[in-house]
């Protein structure tokens, strides 16, 4: 397959052991709440979760407008401020070409959509944007749709605003393909695109290792997941970062590092597990419907949307064959997959429920199934 995307994760985390039932799982959740409400809640209206894999592209723009107004540039930091480790300098000494080493990110968090880049010594980039909606099919393309676009370009004229934060403009910006383009090929419709979170603006701040969180726009924090403001006090960046200030967007970094096609879909799961962890805790908070229902639907999208991810990376990385025998077999599990989460909602029919079973038996269901071909990269 000509396209190669290259997905790496946020960071290296602990991968979940096996993927049998836990007290945790979604049908657990679901048993204990109709342990503890006894009957069900009056009727509130709620979507139900989609009974097709990947039905959903994650709204950018209403994330973008949740953002407030202000921007806002770091002071200078403290002399007790900790000094950055290696490739992290101080002063006027800093470069492009201390970024040599890392790899910019981009996304929606449970990694559904990303832009990836990489910064060369001399101010030049190149990167990659990849979304997917493997239910998205159609003749001639029933192994989904992919939005995708590779991406070159560069950044000039690099000034220290303070000791951690520098700014810089964006020169140029070319695609590979013309964005709004289609073409199908091995049985995929790809979708040329625009790369988030560099669409428009000329003018980025670049933030060092060892910058105090507490400095930096409310914006950026909550893209590269500091969320609560309260509990950053006195706390640094531990990476890069790049801030969009006409987007009001922000990407984090890391270091670039060597892995087989199974440790990066290894590292997908962690960060799946740990949405998925989160979410199951506050489904256990919550004291209304409408949130059950919300959460439980956001608790399938994560395994959805990890789903999405590791089919492309299988797609762009196993032989053609072998994806053929992948893809029929998913097309059975999709079917499956519909039949059990209708199965699911009947016992609610008609109820506040129903929404809630079903986003339920379709995030266990895909979470399976996320672990199964995961097997085929070993």
């Amino acid at each position: 397959m000509k396209k190669k995307l290259l997905l790496i994760g946020l960071g290296v985390l602990a991968m979940s052991a096996g993927c049998g039932k836990r007290e945790d799982d979604p049908v657990h959740i679901l048993e204990s709440r109709v342990d503890r409400e006894g009957e069900e809640m009056g009727d509130v209206p709620s979507e139900t979760a989609s009974s097709e894999t990947g039905d959903s592209q994650p709204d950018r723009d209403s994330q973008q407008e949740s953002r407030q107004d202000s921007v806002s540039v770091p002071a200078e930091q403290e002399e007790g401020t900790p000094k950055p480790e290696r490739g992290q300098t101080e002063a006027a000494g800093f470069s492009f070409g201390d970024l040599a080493d890392w790899y910019f990110y981009f996304g929606s968090g449970v990694g559904a959509w990303s832009t990836e880049l990489r910064i060369g010594s001399d101010g030049s980039f190149t990167g990659s944007y990849h979304d997917a909606d493997m239910g998205d099919i159609g003749e001639g393309y029933p192994g989904g749709t992919y939005y995708f676009c590779g991406f070159e370009g560069s950044f000039k004229d690099l000034e220290r605003v303070d000791r951690y934060t520098y700014k810089m403009k964006r020169d140029t910006l070319t695609y590979q393909e013309e964005p709004g383009t289609r073409e199908i090929e091995d049985q995929v419709l790809w979708v040329y695109s625009e790369a988030a979170g560099l669409e428009s603006g000329e003018e980025y701040y670049l933030y060092l290792p060892g910058a105090e969180l507490a400095g930096l726009p409310e914006q950026y924090l909550q893209w590269v997941g500091y969320y609560d403001q309260e509990s950053i006090s006195g706390k640094t960046l531990p990476f890069y970062g790049i801030y969009n200030p006409a987007q009001e967007i922000g990407f984090s970094s890391y270091e670039y590092k060597e892995q087989s096609l199974a440790e990066r879909i290894e590292m997908e799961i962690s960060f799946a597990v740990d949405t998925g962890e989160q979410l199951e805790a506050e489904l256990n908070e919550v004291t209304t419907q409408n949130e059950m229902n919300y959460i439980s639907d956001e608790l399938y999208l994560n395994w959805d949307n990890t789903l999405n991810i590791i089919w492309k990376l299988l797609e762009g990385n196993l032989p053609s064959e072998k994806m053929e025998a992948i893809r029929a077999e998913e097309r059975e599990w999709i079917a499956y997959k519909e039949e059990e989460v209708k199965i699911a909602g009947q016992a609610y029919e008609g109820g506040s429920m129903q929404p809630m079973a079903e986003s339920l038996r379709a995030a266990e269901l895909t979470r399976e199934r996320v672990y199964k071909l995961a097997e085929y990269a070993e």
